[in-house]
């Protein structure tokens, strides 16, 4: 009997870390998209979109197609980020070769640097500290492939912004 009720403790507190990261997965987006609004920029989510299709942004009008059904959700608050910073960066194609995952090129790079800074004005706001800069990267889904430009701008042992 009492290996029941410590099995159905554990699934319990699976669900519970489940719900509470879901729950901070919409408070972030709902930041993100109060600062878009802040910046004149809006977002479109469209929930029937092919999973692995990527957002993409429009500079005018400043808008941005944000794919809510992206088969890796804990990337979208880094992808939101991202496509904001295409269009507060002036990038002229509405569609940029990005699936923001694989970064190249000088206009992607850009993006990036934007989203990660976007999402450490996020934790100072709010007081979100992490004890390494690859637990920030993961708690917003920013891509290992970016963790270059992460080690470049933030202290590794403090996660301390560096030189932005």
């Amino acid at each position: 009997m009492s290996k029941n009720i410590l099995r159905l403790y554990r699934e319990i507190r699976i669900i519970s870390r489940k719900f509470d990261n879901m729950q901070n997965m919409d408070e972030v987006l709902d930041w993100i998209t109060r600062f878009c609004w802040s910046k004149k920029i809006g977002i479109q989510y469209i929930p029937y979109m092919d999973p692995h299709d990527p957002s993409i942004c429009y500079e005018w009008p400043r808008l941005i197609i944000f794919n809510e059904n992206w088969h890796k959700i804990a990337e979208k608050p880094f992808m939101l980020s991202h496509e904001i910073g295409h269009i507060l960066n002036g990038d002229t194609s509405h569609y940029h070769n990005h699936n923001c995952l694989h970064g190249v090129g000088e206009e992607e790079y850009l993006a990036n640097v934007f989203a990660i800074k976007l999402l450490i004005q996020y934790c100072q706001e709010n007081d979100i500290h992490f004890n390494n800069i690859y637990d920030f990267a993961k708690a917003f889904g920013i891509p290992s492939n970016v963790y270059y430009i992460l080690e470049k701008y933030i202290d590794v042992n403090k996660c301390n912004i560096v030189d932005f």
